[in-house]
């Protein structure tokens, strides 16, 4: 089957990618969602990793796949 690879830049997401081509599917691309705010990573997200979200171009690079990515908007963090 080809899919595309959610990918965020940790360990978990690459993890993920090397058990999909182990049963046999083809990855074709990759998405990543990536924070509004280049310059702060969140550490304490509780909806996505924002840290080692830079290496992901990276990855597309390596693997000749395309790169798909879309910034989130908003905040995961709620106002005290």
């Amino acid at each position: 089957m080809k899919v595309v690879a959610l990918v965020s830049g940790g360990k978990d997401s690459c993890y993920a990618m090397m058990k999909c081509l182990a049963y046999g599917h083809e990855i074709v691309a990759l998405a990543n969602l990536l924070p509004s705010d280049d310059a702060e990573d969140e550490l304490d997200s509780y909806m996505y990793q924002t840290v080692g979200h830079q290496i992901v171009v990276s990855y597309a690079k390596c693997m000749g796949l395309p790169l798909f990515r879309r910034r989130i908007q908003g905040s995961t963090r709620q106002a005290a």
